[in-house]
């Protein structure tokens, strides 16, 4: 009881360590702006870039749904996977990443009766190619700004290096196979990481991936990678829209730079409530490499992050919707 009390504490004592960064670091970023500068973004709001924003937001959901409907190889119906989604967007951005992540995985498998492993393997290849496509935005654009970024440079460099590597394990994993496994099995237990059940778990998803078809494997991924570049491609002009939306008019080729950076620093375990706070806090420092004011990313930032929240509810009111349409369906 006592061993299972520990990580139970663990858990806890990490979750508020979570909020309390979020909470400081949401102090930090008011702290560079002012109520003046957030009244005043809100009064030269754009309507017409504020409905164009809607709508790349709810294209990105149908997007991101048709994806995983086709790596599940369409075992649930596309208005199944599409409630799915939802949720999971729903959990991760009002509460945590994990949480929208642990609600996929269970309502697919459970509620959907998709098998367990054909779930996570299509969770895994998804990523796989949004990786990719983050890989191949931050190049190009970084190619455009690295005058400007003589700071993070060496960040860059070693995200675009981390991705690749970590790309390619998953890829020798699924072509090299056990081969590649029985390799990583010994090299882990000879410096005895093998005991942390986070890293067994990695060695489980690598080790599911080995034992299908690579030709199988290979179709998968490039069919996630289709998708995940339309969806990437989307995400741009959305997260533009946006900042369109305030009035405001920043180089493309920034905004891809910062989006690109952000959406990495995203996949960090650190976050609650959709980022809250480290989001806005990127922003600000990111853009500042650019020499853009403190005070009016500051003031964007919490504009962007209202925008999230209020175009997440508004994509929520289709679980009601669904709900409904199918009770009259069972009617008939």
């Amino acid at each position: 009881m006592a061993e299972s009390a520990r990580p139970s504490r663990l858990r806890r004592a990490w979750n508020i360590f979570k909020i309390v960064l979020a909470v400081v670091l949401v102090w930090f970023v008011l702290t560079k702006t002012n109520l003046s500068e957030v009244i005043g973004l809100l009064k030269q709001v754009s309507l017409m870039w504020l409905l164009i924003s809607f709508v790349l937001f709810f294209a990105l959901t149908l997007i991101k749904t048709y994806q995983y409907y086709l790596l599940t190889e369409r075992q649930a119906s596309y208005s199944r996977v599409l409630y799915v989604v939802i949720t999971q967007n729903a959990f991760s951005n009002f509460v945590a990443s994990g949480a929208g992540i642990a609600s996929y995985l269970t309502m697919l498998s459970v509620d959907e009766g998709v098998r367990f492993r054909k779930v996570v393997s299509s969770f895994i290849i998804a990523k796989m190619g949004d990786l990719l496509s983050v890989w191949i935005v931050l190049f190009v654009t970084a190619l455009f700004v690295w005058p400007q970024i003589t700071v993070v440079r060496g960040v860059v460099i070693f995200l675009l290096a981390g991705i690749l590597a970590v790309v390619g394990i998953f890829l020798a994993a699924a072509f090299l196979r056990q081969k590649f496994m029985i390799a990583v099995k010994a090299i882990l237990a000879g410096l005895r990481l093998d005991k942390f059940s986070f890293i067994q778990r990695g060695v489980d998803v690598l080790a599911s991936f080995a034992e299908q078809d690579s030709r199988v494997v290979l179709r998968r991924l490039l069919t996630g990678l289709l998708y995940s570049l339309i969806y990437m491609g989307v995400t741009l002009l959305w997260f533009y829209a946006n900042i369109r939306a305030y009035s405001l008019v920043f180089p493309f080729a920034v905004v891809s730079f910062v989006n690109a950076f952000v959406q990495l620093i995203s996949w960090i375990p650190i976050q609650v409530f959709g980022g809250l706070g480290v989001n806005e806090t990127s922003l600000v420092y990111l853009f500042g490499l650019f020499g853009l004011p403190a005070v009016q990313i500051g003031a964007m930032s919490i504009g962007l992050r209202v925008l999230l929240y209020l175009f997440t509810l508004i994509v929520l009111l289709y679980l009601p919707l669904s709900k409904l349409s199918a009770r009259k369906e069972m009617v008939k």
